[in-house]
């Protein structure tokens, strides 16, 4: 092997033990940041748990613990358990809400405030996965259309769970949405899946713009979920209904989205 060879050898060597050194570190960072995602979750979830409930009689029941924080890919189980809202206002006045779907890793609270969350968490410091958040342009009080977006993590958590959705007998098995506000609990069940594009033009109709609907733009709605979802859940939908609408990212599409559409009981 001649001088030149032998240098070429030499940096190529060096380059690769960079290269694995650089994603060595990415990996343990990513890992790290799981690890560290969770545990405030677990924290958060235990943090707004009420100790007691009021009974129909004025006694006091004690309230189911809250289990701890599922791994990747696990699910949690048991009725939905009331958040103290108050704690959790003082603690983060951005937050509006939590959104449940039993049986599913989704436990999470729900925050407003423009697209800050979609890289903060509770504590207002920088992460990829954020939190759940409701569209800027949602009233808890008055909109038709309720939309909170999360994230598709890697590792499973946030709001990954909704791609398991496009499963027909998934959905069937988890068909129901709690979202609980300061106003109290609300009950939703799942009318439609759809993927849609996370970008659109002006004229082009779009699931995140029914927010606020009429008669004719319910009625544009339903047409279109019905042309545009994965499956028929049975369920129609009605003017007058206020819908939940959960958005993540899927990859089926440049810039796709999934969205599961859940109508109000």
């Amino acid at each position: 092997m001649n001088t030149s060879m032998k240098k070429l050898a030499v940096v190529l060597a060096v380059v690769l033990i960079l290269g694995s050194t650089v994603a060595a570190c990415w990996l343990v960072n990513v890992w790290h940041e799981s690890d560290v995602q969770k545990a405030k979750i677990t924290e958060i979830r235990k943090m707004a748990v009420r100790g007691t409930v009021t009974d129909l009689k004025g006694g006091l029941e004690p309230v189911t613990e809250p289990s701890a924080a599922p791994q990747s890919g696990a699910e949690s189980l048991g009725e939905p358990i009331l958040h103290d809202f108050a704690v959790l206002k003082e603690k983060n006045p951005d937050c509006i809400g939590w959104v449940f779907i039993p049986g599913t890793s989704i436990d999470f609270p729900v925050m407003q405030n423009s697209d800050f969350y979609l890289k903060h968490d509770f504590d207002g410091n920088y992460t990829d996965y954020g939190l759940p958040f409701l569209d800027e342009r949602c009233s808890l009080d008055s909109s038709d259309n309720l939309i909170i977006y999360g994230h598709h993590m890697n590792d499973g958590s946030m709001f990954s769970t909704l791609l398991n959705y496009a499963d027909e007998d998934y959905c069937a098995a988890h068909p129901e949405i709690t979202l609980e506000t300061e106003q109290g609990v609300e009950s939703y069940l799942v009318a439609a899946i759809v993927r849609a594009a996370g970008s659109y033009g002006p004229e082009d109709w779009s699931l995140f713009d029914q927010i606020n609907m009429s008669v004719d733009s319910f009625n544009v709605l339903v047409e279109n979920l019905n042309e545009r979802r994965l499956y028929d859940t049975g369920r129609e939908l009605v003017f007058g209904d206020r819908l939940l609408t959960l958005v993540t990212c899927e990859y089926s599409q440049n810039n796709g989205r999934l969205a599961v559409i859940a109508v109000k009981e």
